[in-house]
């Protein structure tokens, strides 16, 4: 008979206390599934016990596996104590091919109930894996068999095939287990392990495995299950759901399923998705749609026809599952501190702070940080909008702990003191980045170490070294909290194009001062004059250099022009600037092709050296072929090659070029300046303030050019001359002519940079006379923009005049000195505002202007001029 008995307990949550016994004494099996039927039944043929018992009765001509089970719905292990009572009987010695195993729990069917089931739970049994004949606890997880731990009993050696073994299993509420067998008196330990990992228990029920001779030969007899039962009558419930990309949906559910669902069982909205197919992974359901979904997009999914074990069915909607990874500017690098010694306060070691711009929660365990040649994998952390996470090496983690969230990098942090470094997400998209060097401080007392780098306005994260520069903060550094130098700083310069070179015959390479705006890789935005373009593809993370694919092939000797089409900016939408968009293919250089045209030498204090470079040739020169080099006549030797550029890049005929080490303070040095054709190749000759030789080489080691200066080579009428660089006269000329080079005009403010020489003759100069004109012969300078200013030109025969221009008033006074003692030669320009010397507006009246030139070798010049001041 089979008994159900009832407990009633007051405990939250369970429903009731079972005992289920089963001793077959009725000699009814309607309650065990068998898998096939006809392999079991309840007989009276050598019972276990009383007149019945469960009997393998299945004559089978082959060998087999034969299953029967009774379901256990409910069964709560993790309550309370359960346990479980049988007695068996197996008639012949075990073996791989003759063995039995006792199901205690499982998830699944009698049929699964097998090695390579689709089941997981517990069996007690014989040889379910190996052939050793031990009696073990095994543990199958989806089909997968492993011991749990082996008992004291042989079953050959200790049962034997004509006795019954009386066994019983339990396991406590921590998942601490026990097997014991009766010895006639009593129960005895026969072995015990640990293991907390629990399957959905739908059924018990027994396997047996046997070959085409030894069927028949297993009994079964008074089972006894104890335990608490919790009646299940709620529908699966998803208590997990996620996107793992951005087309697989991964989802958990309270409970197991009754089978894999099918496609149709889900609905994915917006837009109506049904899954193209569903996988398992442990407990997890990948569902994975045929397309990329929206980002950042809360989805909801429709559940229908999903059903449990005991057959409970769900239909209904889970809302607000957010798909969203981070994309280009949400999260930036807002900190960087790459040299920690000497420390201020801080902790000496290398870190970066990231900042969330987004509205969104994202895990920085799903992004990278690249620097050079090196890849850091970050430590799972979340990063909630407007936060801020510190990244150090995960050796250096917990010197940050105190200054806010912090994570670390799987390799220790290696920082150079001038790199790129980039921020990526997991499908390899650029969310940010820098290249960074020690000239952002701005304070060359901060970049020997201690201090960070802090970025000024994170609304433009993009703007590069404008926005940032060291910490203001006396700790060296903020981080995890708001910078220090946070302040309004928007970025309004203008991005440009600063080179554009052929990499081949077909393929065209293009960088910019900025980041850019997608615009940028548009076929539509460029045209290549008398070429066509195939493709247009980014080749900087930072989106600030394109490689541009022709349809066909450059010729030598051509100058082409790439033209913007459309409308292209930078990441804080100013327009992008073209100043120069010609290039074509460089050609070898010979003797004068390419010639020094020009060096500042002796820079007044503070101020940078640099050195001009000519194309004096017909020819396309590629900068990165040639190389300067300073030399030392008294020793012989030559000093350190310094190349003209670190990246190709094309000097047009008839172009300049200027080299320094700090382009700004040449721009703001040099008023007649191109600001465009200077640049910083990182170093420059060695040109000592007193003389010096510099010799320039192509890459072949071809003389291009030689020359050799001294500040004796300055004009001789000069009481200073430092701040004055030196100007090549003709470009035809041999550069080792002393003769050939003097001191720039002081009209030009003592040095044109990237300009046409203040020493050269002017195109179509006659060279004859000397004169004065004006603009008008009136000034107002009433700031209407009518006449506020009067222009005087003075043309001047000869070199190295020396000018001063004097205003006077009409009773003889000299009320304003315009020039004094300036050097000028050819054409020059002076304006004059209507102020005296002291910023003051003049009365109205008659002027004169007064102009007085010297000359080498001509006798002194006056000029005059009469000029009314008027308001009107």
């Amino acid at each position: 008979m089979r008994k159900v008995i009832l407990l009633f307990l007051f405990i939250p949550g369970m429903v009731c206390a079972q005992i289920v016994c089963e001793d077959f004494e009725s000699g009814s099996g309607s309650a065990w599934l068998q898998n096939g039927q006809g392999r079991w039944e309840i007989d009276s043929l050598f019972p276990v016990s009383g007149n019945y018992s469960l009997h393998h009765s299945y004559d089978n001509s082959e060998q087999g596996c034969d299953q029967t089970g009774i379901r256990i719905n409910g069964l709560q292990p993790s309550m309370s104590e359960s346990v479980w009572e049988f007695k068996i009987r197996h008639a012949y010695n075990p073996s791989s091919s003759n063995n039995w195993s006792f199901f205690l729990m499982s998830d699944s069917p009698p049929a699964e109930m097998k090695d390579g089931g689709a089941v997981s739970g517990y069996a007690l049994g014989v040889n379910l894996s190996g052939y050793d004949d031990t009696l073990s606890l095994w543990k199958i997880v989806n089909g997968d068999v492993s011991e749990l731990f082996s008992t004291l009993v042989n079953w050959q050696d200790d049962i034997g095939v004509d006795s019954t073994a009386s066994l019983s299993v339990t396991r406590d509420v921590g998942g601490f287990w026990n097997v014991f067998i009766y010895d006639g008196q009593q129960d005895v330990n026969i072995g015990s392990g640990w293991d907390e990992e629990l399957f959905y228990t739908a059924w018990t029920g027994i396997m047996y495995n046997y070959s085409s001779s030894q069927d028949r030969k297993i009994w079964l007899d008074d089972i006894v299950i104890e335990g608490y039962i919790e009646e299940d009558h709620s529908a699966p419930v998803v208590d997990t759901a996620y996107f793992t990309a951005d087309n697989n949906l991964c989802l958990a559910f309270d409970e197991p399923l009754a089978g894999m669902p099918g496609t149709e069982n889900f609905i994915l909205m917006p837009g109506e998705h049904i899954p193209e197919k569903i996988s398992m992974d442990g407990n997890y359901y990948l569902l994975e749609f045929d397309r990329a979904l929206e980002n950042k997009v809360y989805y909801s999914l429709r559940l229908s026809g999903i059903c449990d074990m005991p057959g409970n069915c769900s239909d209904t909607i889970i809302d607000n599952i957010l798909l969203a990874w981070p994309e280009w500017g949400d999260i930036v690098i807002s900190e960087i501190m790459f040299d920690p010694d000497p420390p201020v306060s801080l902790p000496c070691c290398q870190y970066l702070e990231l900042y969330n711009l987004s509205e969104f929660e994202f895990n920085a365990g799903e992004l990278e940080l690249e620097a050079g040649d090196r890849l850091y994998e970050l430590s799972e952390s979340l990063i909630k909008p407007g936060d801020y996470l510190i990244i150090s090496g995960e050796d250096d983690m917990h010197d940050f702990s105190a200054y806010g969230m912090v994570t670390g990098t799987h390799a220790q942090l290696n920082l150079k003191s001038h790199e790129l470094v980039v921020l990526r997400n997991s499908r390899d998209d650029v969310l940010h980045g820098l290249e960074y060097d020690r000239d952002w401080y701005k304070n060359s007392l901060k970049k020997d170490g201690g201090w960070s780098l802090e970025m000024i306005d994170t609304a433009y994260p993009f703007a590069g070294r404008g926005n940032w520069t060291g910490s203001d903060d006396s700790n060296g550094g903020t981080p995890g909290e708001i910078n220090s130098v946070t302040n309004s700083n928007p970025d309004i310069d203008e991005p440009s194009l600063t080179n554009i070179y052929p990499l081949s015959a077909s393929l065209l390479h293009l960088d910019f001062s900025e980041s850019m705006d997608g615009g940028l890789t548009e076929n539509v935005n460029w045209s290549v004059e008398g070429n066509s373009i195939q493709d247009i593809s980014l080749c900087d993370p930072l989106r600030r250099a394109v490689n541009i694919e022709l349809a066909d092939s450059l010729k030598s000797g051509t100058i082409y022009k790439a033209e913007l089409q459309g409308e292209i900016a930078d990441q804080a939408g100013n327009s992008l600037v073209i100043n120069d968009d010609r290039f074509g293919i460089p050609e070898a250089t010979g003797h004068m092709d390419l010639i020094i045209n020009e060096l500042l030498f002796d820079p007044l204090p503070g101020d940078a050296e640099y050195i001009e470079l000519y194309n004096n040739s017909d020819k396309i020169i590629d900068l990165a072929d040639h190389f300067l080099v300073s030399y030392n006549k008294e020793r012989g030797d030559t000093g350190r090659i310094c190349w003209l550029s670190d990246e190709c890049r094309c000097l047009m005929p008839g172009d300049y070029y200027v080299i320094t080490t700090d382009r700004q303070s040449v721009i703001e040095g040099y008023g007649s300046c191109d600001r465009d054709r200077i640049f910083e190749p990182g170093y420059l000759p060695s040109m000592p303030d007193r003389e010096g030789s510099l010799i320039l080489f192509n890459r072949s080691l071809v003389l291009m050019d030689e020359m050799s200066y001294s500040g004796d080579m300055h004009f001789s009428m000069l009481a200073v001359t430092t701040g004055v660089s030196l100007e090549r006269i003709d470009p035809s000329v041999q550069g080792t002519d002393s003769n050939n080079w003097r001191s720039a005009a002081g009209m030009a403010g003592y040095g044109t940079p990237g300009l046409r020489n203040s020493a050269s003759p002017e195109e179509g100069e006659s060279g004859g006379g000397t004169s004065i004109s004006l603009s008008s012969r009136k000034i107002s300078p009433d700031n209407d923009g009518f006449e506020d200013f009067l222009r005087i030109e003075l043309s001047a025969e000869g070199e190295q005049n020396i000018i001063t221009i004097t205003i006077f008033d009409d009773m003889g006074y000299p009320v304003r000195r315009l020039a004094d003692n300036m050097t000028a030669s050819g054409c020059s320009v002076i304006n004059w505002d209507g102020c005296d010397d002291n910023a003051n507006i003049l009365k109205e009246g008659i002027y004169i202007i007064y102009v007085q030139i010297i000359a080498p070798g001509r006798p002194p010049e006056v000029l005059k001029k009469v000029c009314a001041l008027v308001y009107y």
